[in-house]
């Protein structure tokens, strides 16, 4: 089907030189799906759980990619010179080239944050491919609550330092543009500002595409802020949830299994894909 398949290994995309992961299956059913990872440490916590799923899906007659964002992962650029609109951009052209490469349509397991850039994404973008499926593993939906729990990493590590701040003055400093770190990570002003412009509401395009969130809890209930979007989505589109008990694979101190969210992201995808 392709004349240069798209390989493991680092792409131009806007002359920005991005490593892509890709696992391809030579059979190719014109059918790609394409991985969206979580932001920061999230993604070190989630990278081998999204690799055997990329394989699993290789291995079931799939192609898989994903992209490490600009300024992340193993990608050129530091974050301080990233913005979420560099990484829908480089997104949209991803899909282009796959596009170009003969595919006929697309599937997106996005996790965590990389939800909300998929919506952004379907916000602000035609896409180039029809999309099928959606799997979404951990979703976080509001970009200010996930700015929120980003920024309190660095209030805790303030006061354990004996010193204080809090979410309006490490703000204050962005606008007045400076940069700030946060476990790690350096944010600058035209991230935090990109991440204000973001466009997470729930797209138009949904009604026509399967929709799949797994969630992990420990809990043995649905928790109420889950309840209300699970509630929220199904008013737009064919929505299939599952709750999943197991540990947060995006935050344990060591690196977790999660053999059964892989084999019902497995199954989705395969399933939905004979089905169209």
């Amino acid at each position: 089907m392709q004349q240069h398949p798209l390989s493991t290994g680092f792409i131009q995309l806007q002359q920005r030189q991005l490593f892509l992961r890709a696992v391809q299956n030579s059979t190719g059913n014109g059918h790609a799906i394409v991985v969206i990872p979580p932001f920061a440490e999230e993604m070190n916590k989630s990278r081998h759980l999204i690799n055997a799923a990329m394989r699993q899906l290789a291995t079931a007659g799939y192609s898989c990619f994903m992209l490490d964002n600009y300024g992340t992962g193993d990608s050129a650029g530091d974050l301080d010179q990233a913005s979420v609109d560099i990484w829908r951009d480089d997104l949209y052209q991803l899909l282009l080239l796959l596009q170009q490469q003969g595919y006929q349509s697309v599937s997106f397991i996005a996790v965590r944050f990389g939800v909300i850039q998929l919506f952004d994404l379907l916000n602000k973008h035609t896409l180039p491919l029809p999309v099928q499926q959606l799997v979404l593993w951990q979703p976080v939906f509001d970009v200010g609550k996930f700015w929120q729990q980003f920024l309190r990493l660095k209030v805790a590590e303030a006061m354990a330092a004996g010193n204080k701040t809090s979410q309006k003055d490490l703000e204050q400093q962005l606008n007045n543009g400076e940069n700030i770190e946060i476990a790690g990570y350096p944010i600058s002003p035209a991230f935090y500002h990109s991440l204000l412009n973001i466009n997470s509401s729930i797209p138009a395009q949904l009604n026509s595409v399967n929709l799949h969130w797994l969630e992990t809890s420990q809990l043995d209930t649905v928790a109420l802020p889950v309840q209300k979007m699970r509630d929220h989505l199904q008013q737009h589109c064919k929505l299939n949830y599952t709750q999943l008990k197991a540990e947060p694979y995006w935050q344990t101190a060591e690196l977790a299994s999660a053999e059964q969210l892989i084999a019902l992201t497995l199954q989705h995808l395969t399933e939905g894909s004979q089905h169209d």
